[in-house]
């Protein structure tokens, strides 16, 4: 099963659009890091991905000090605008070999440069379809509505998902 560790953002757009819950029905196991939960400024988002972590569905990871010294040194050899929270899930992506889950550009490109996989909210859609979690109808509301919430989404693979979609 395939491991992966979420950015704060993936779980802000999942639960804007309603489909949280439906993220955790996906085969695949969720991990994130104390950073990303933190965070969370949204009460009820908060209350939503606590009660995934509750009942065992999301695995948060605490740093002890040593990897805490790694994150700032990641951070400041990135350069750029990558934030600590960014350089946690980057880092431990990439110490368990998991597949890092995040709509962050900047993230996305630093951590791909590390040779690190790194999928993102439309990897999300696809499974959610593969899997039966949705039906491609839902898909495209549903990422039409994240498309009105979220202006930095890639309109134009979008865009072709609609249109396969559609057809399906």
């Amino acid at each position: 099963m395939e491991i992966v560790v979420n950015d704060t953002n993936i779980f802000i757009d999942l639960y804007s659009i309603g489909l949280l819950e439906q993220f955790f029905e996906l085969p695949i196991t969720v991990h994130t890091v104390d950073f990303v939960i933190n965070e969370l400024k949204e009460p009820e988002q908060l209350k939503a991905v606590n009660e995934f972590i509750k009942n065992g569905k999301l695995k948060v990871q605490n740093f002890d000090t040593k990897d805490l010294i790694d994150i700032i040194n990641l951070q400041s050899r990135a350069g750029g605008n990558v934030s600590i929270t960014d350089c946690a899930v980057w880092h431990y992506a990439k110490i368990n070999n998991y597949t890092l889950l995040t709509g962050d550009g900047q993230l996305r490109n630093k951590a791909i440069e590390s040779r690190l996989t790194v999928k993102g909210i439309i990897y999300v859609f696809d499974q959610l379809i593969e899997c039966g979690v949705i039906f491609p109808r839902m898909a495209i509301s549903k990422i039409q509505d994240l498309m009105n919430i979220n202006t930095r989404l890639p309109k134009k693979i979008i865009q072709e998902r609609i249109e396969k979609w559609s057809n399906t």
